[in-house]
């Protein structure tokens, strides 16, 4: 019987630890995406991709497949979407230890939604596949409608 109670005692701390483990890792995601959000345009964003996002990555939006180099370039155009980097709605799963997976929806300037998939490499978090599609014109409607009622 003190067996399975000191058995029991050690798989709880474990999990719990392991629990508090991954909430940690979640928000360090979180906020490594919107790192990456807020950094929309010049240098800053360059610098953004660079550290955040995989040189290999697997990328998908509106225009079809992209990548990393894609980024960096759509970065320094001077018609990227500017204004603060609103996001909402963050969903992450870990897969593994070392793999997660991340939905979120961002706001103005540029409404989408977007799956992240990351992955840790000697401690430190990149997106490896990335995919966005813009947020559906009844979604956007909606909140328009929303937004017109709080004002009456």
């Amino acid at each position: 019987m003190k067996r399975v109670v000191v058995v029991s005692a050690v798989l709880v701390t474990l999990i719990a630890g392991l629990a508090v483990a991954m909430h940690h890792e979640t928000d360090a995601l979180i906020e490594l995406d919107k790192e990456w959000g807020s950094a929309a345009l010049g240098q800053d964003a360059v610098d953004a991709i660079n550290r955040i996002i995989s040189d290999d990555v697997m990328a998908i939006d509106a225009d079809g497949l992209g990548s990393k180099a894609a980024m960096i370039e759509a970065a320094q155009e001077d018609d990227a979407p500017t204004g603060p980097y609103m996001a909402d709605n963050y969903e992450v799963k870990f897969l593994t230890d070392d793999v997660a997976v991340m939905v979120h929806h961002a706001g103005d300037p540029d409404p989408h939604w977007s799956l992240h998939v990351w992955q840790k490499k000697d401690d430190k978090w990149t997106v490896v596949a990335t995919a966005s599609a813009p947020e559906a014109a009844a979604d956007a409607e909606d909140e328009d409608e929303d937004e017109d009622k709080d004002e009456e």
